[in-house]
């Protein structure tokens, strides 16, 4: 199987060349990736904290999915990911531990795929405060139809 486009376009999305609008809002970026796994991080930004000053437990929901995603857009071959990607249709979080907003200056979600089937992809991902697990994340993820060379263009992706 072939991967080069795929990589080119985890590759284009790691040097900020392409970016969702949602990476772009809460400053994620794709740091490394690898077939089947995925590293996101982000600053701990205190806007991102509740009134307690902890962030929010979505944002650290966030960023475990946006680096569950990229782990299995990774395992999709080049024939695949011209007519297909897979999107999050349910997600499990545990939080370890608070963070505190004003203590901690990124946070990390590193994520694997833990099993791909024909339609269904298992996902796990841990979130790190400065190197300590705070969160465990796990998703399932279904293939859907979807256009890269649109959402490229910044015409969205989705044909459904």
């Amino acid at each position: 199987m072939a991967y080069e486009f795929v990589d080119r376009l985890m590759e284009q999305t790691r040097a900020g060349e392409l970016r969702s609008p949602v990476s772009q809002t809460l400053e994620m970026h794709l740091m490394e990736f690898a077939r089947g796994e995925a590293v996101y991080e982000m600053p701990a930004r205190e806007e991102l904290a509740n009134p307690l000053g902890v962030i929010q437990g979505g944002v650290a929901t966030a960023l475990a999915d946006a680096a569950m995603a990229a782990a299995t857009t990774t395992i999709l071959a080049d024939e695949e990911i011209q007519k297909s990607a897979i999107t999050t249709i349910d997600i499990f979080a545990r939080f370890i531990r608070p963070v505190n907003a004003k203590k901690v200056d990124r946070l990390r979600a590193e994520a694997k795929v833990v099993r791909a089937g024909s339609r269904l992809v298992w996902t796990e991902a841990d979130v790190l405060a400065d190197g300590e697990v705070v969160g465990k994340f796990a998703s399932t993820g279904i293939r859907v139809a979807f256009d890269p060379q649109a959402y490229i263009s910044g015409q969205g992706g989705s044909n459904e």
